[in-house]
């Protein structure tokens, strides 16, 4: 029998490691095929359990507020090169166009117009994402947070796409989350708090990653705990922040409302209720992404909204501050300035808005044309005023 030489018997530690690494890396791509999968099929409840949509649209109504500057489906037309079931997007301080492209488990950065920047997070090792959600920039840190639920972490890379760590920090004890653990799905940075949307409510963090504050449930009674009532959310998916009064603008997806808190942690009103004996019953179908305008009213994207026209009614639903309903319009399609399963929309500059639009596999880029139409005489009777509905009391 013949004897391994010395160099036989140095290669073989060798290829050991070369196939654990192998293995690893298998089962970190089955681990995002399953999540993916998972979130596919909660998708495919949500969309079976949707609206009827009405007829389809003839031709553009005129006075449709939405003007499209650039459609993005991705940096080229192989398979891999697509835009694949957007859910986050932001403008960082150049104007660029950060986009969660979630189906291809990446972020990816564009300009205004369109022209492809950079690939974020793709890379095997610390700081690949498996399912991006929400994108904050922290423009004077040079810093990029993206909300991973899959991975149930914020992750952090700099501007120009380098990994720098994530949250919570390793040293966090993780029973803070409570039994459904973290699951982060939007992101902003206020007043030196990376604040981030779970499952059950507001966690605000440290810098170095530590939670330092938590809104939502019976916090104060040690709890944990999705739900419906006053103080209570139930898969929050995205907020906005008033960086002037420090007030927090939440999209209550499960419950189908909107939530204002001041900067105390108090609710001040609630749009919306949710759903009874599974029924919807609320104004709200879908809400999902949620931003603040330059003229001071909140746009919020209602996802299962759907409308031919997108005049009166639609998926972008206008709100004062104070919660009143101002406008609707967004039409339902996959032509130009249609939308089809929107999520995250963004605030730029230069009148810029964006918005990911998921069915179409596509990042919209426009601007909104004033004056806004009028809301539909017969839904705006269903909308709750912006003030907490009855059956909703204040804990304790």
């Amino acid at each position: 029998m013949a004897t391994p030489t010395g160099t036989e018997q140095e290669l073989k530690p060798l290829q050991q490691e070369d196939d654990d690494r192998a293995v690893r890396r298998m089962l970190r791509w089955l681990l995002a095929i399953l999540v993916l999968g998972a979130v596919g099929l909660v998708g495919l409840l949500i969309w079976l359990l949707r609206p009827e949509p009405g007829p389809a649209a003839t031709g553009q109504p005129g006075g449709y507020p939405i003007e499209v500057v650039t459609t993005i489906y991705g940096f080229g037309e192989a398979p891999e090169e697509l835009i694949r079931t957007p859910l986050g997007v932001a403008f960082d301080g150049l104007g660029d166009v950060w986009v969660s492209n979630s189906g291809q488990a990446r972020v990816e950065t564009y300009t205004s117009d369109g022209e492809f920047i950079r690939i974020v997070g793709d890379e095997e090792g610390p700081g690949q994402l498996l399912a991006p959600y929400g994108i904050a920039i922290d423009q004077e840190r040079a810093r990029v947070y993206v909300a991973d639920f899959a991975a149930g972490m914020v992750q952090i890379f700099t501007t120009e796409g380098s990994y720098v760590g994530h949250l919570p920090s390793d040293e966090q004890d993780l029973a803070v989350f409570g039994p459904d653990g973290f699951s982060p799905y939007d992101v902003q940075i206020y007043g030196g708090r990376v604040v981030v949307s779970s499952n059950d409510g507001l966690y605000f963090f440290d810098l170095e990653g530590h939670v330092v504050d938590r809104w939502g449930g019976e916090a104060r009674k040690g709890t944990v705990a999705r739900g419906s009532g006053w103080g209570e959310f139930n898969f929050p998916d995205a907020f906005t922040i008033d960086r002037e009064t420090g007030t927090i603008y939440v999209a209550d997806t499960m419950n189908r409302r909107v939530v204002a808190i001041d900067a105390n942690g108090d609710w001040t009103w609630v749009s919306g209720r949710s759903d009874e004996n599974g029924q919807i019953r609320s104004f709200w179908q879908l809400p999902r992404g949620i931003a603040l305008g330059p003229d001071g009213n909140l746009y919020v994207v209602d996802t299962f909204r759907p409308d031919a026209e997108g005049m009166g009614t639609g998926h972008l639903v206008v709100l004062s501050k104070e919660g009143e309903l101002l406008s609707e319009f967004g039409r339902t399609g996959s032509d130009d300035g249609a939308f089809r399963f929107p999520e995250h929309i963004a605030k730029g500059p230069d009148d810029l808005w964006a918005l990911a639009d998921r069915e179409n596999g596509r990042i919209v880029v426009f601007r909104l044309l004033t004056p806004y139409p009028a809301v539909d005489d017969l839904l705006a009777r269903r909308y709750p005023k912006g003030f907490a509905d009855q059956e909703l009391q204040p804990v304790g």
